[in-house]
């Protein structure tokens, strides 16, 4: 897996033109976020809950469609078109910071970039609170604007 986890707000024109299989660089982006950062595989399995088969909100870190060209991998540059990013901005907002707790107190993280040897992860649970509450911040300031999104692992 991959270590850093950003997003661009990008235009549904750029969005547009890298669906049609047009390289996404040098085009212009709204905004960029790196502040999920190391902390993604953790987050989106507490968003997800442990099941990758239907991830509920953490689709705003392993969703989106992968753009032509890309690798098939988790690594891939993914977009979510505007609708798309009102979609996941309503799924993070509804989704409950008692539930996320919830979780994180009883998921196991063996093997998952952040945990520790003991399956627990590496931080304490304010560090993940910031995630959901700044995914919740720059997916709502996209869907907001009307803006697309993509996203990638590096």
């Amino acid at each position: 897996m991959s270590a850093e986890f950003t997003m661009r707000r990008i235009s549904p024109d750029v969005y547009d033109r890298m669906m049609c299989g047009e390289p996404p660089f040098p085009y212009r982006y709204v905004a960029e976020s790196g502040q999920v950062a190391k902390r993604w595989e953790i987050t989106a399995l507490i968003l997800a809950n442990g099941n990758q088969a239907d991830p509920g909100p953490a689709v705003a870190i392993l969703g989106g469609r992968r753009v032509p060209g890309e690798p098939d991998d988790h690594g891939a540059t993914r977009a979510f078109s505007a609708a798309e990013v009102v979609t996941v901005a309503q799924a993070l907002e509804k989704f409950s910071e008692d539930e996320f707790q919830r979780r994180f107190e009883g998921l196991d993280f063996t093997g998952v970039l952040g945990a520790a040897s003991d399956g627990r992860p590496a931080h304490d649970i304010d560090i993940y609170f910031d995630c959901l509450h700044h995914l919740r911040a720059f997916y709502g300031a996209a869907a907001r604007a009307g803006n697309a999104m993509m996203l990638w692992c590096t």
